[in-house]
């Protein structure tokens, strides 16, 4: 599926819509491949629970993981079509200059200074 494909099936693209698509087609060629998750886990030189987690949304997985996922599956060079693409957003606008302030401790000084007994002189 391409990303062209995606946004004519209206699938909602970047966030959390983007990792369970990654998710499902990961899941789709393990199995074409009719391999378990423990199959999956063990070829890709992960622990059973870490490659169950992430398939399955429960967990995260390292991008050094992913990695090992995507060669066993011989989809290294896919991940551009595993993933639908992210729009692009448009540049947030720059903040906003805050008003000047007097130092605080230029004021506690001027402050003292004037209540003090020294200054009536």
């Amino acid at each position: 599926m391409t990303g062209d494909s995606l946004t004519a099936h209206g699938l909602v693209q970047g966030g959390p819509d983007a990792v369970r698509i990654l998710r499902e087609r990961l899941r789709q060629h393990r199995l074409k491949r009719n391999w378990s998750q423990a199959e999956m886990a063990r070829r890709a030189h992960l622990s059973r629970a870490a490659y169950q987690n992430f398939e399955t949304g429960h967990g995260n997985i390292t991008l050094r993981n992913l990695m090992k996922v995507l060669w066993v599956l011989g989809l290294t060079h896919h991940l551009a079509q595993m993933v639908p693409p992210v729009p692009a957003e448009p540049a947030p606008a720059p903040p906003a200059k805050p008003a000047r302030q007097r130092s605080y401790t230029r004021r506690i000084l001027l402050a003292k200074s004037r209540s003090s007994p020294e200054s009536d002189g």
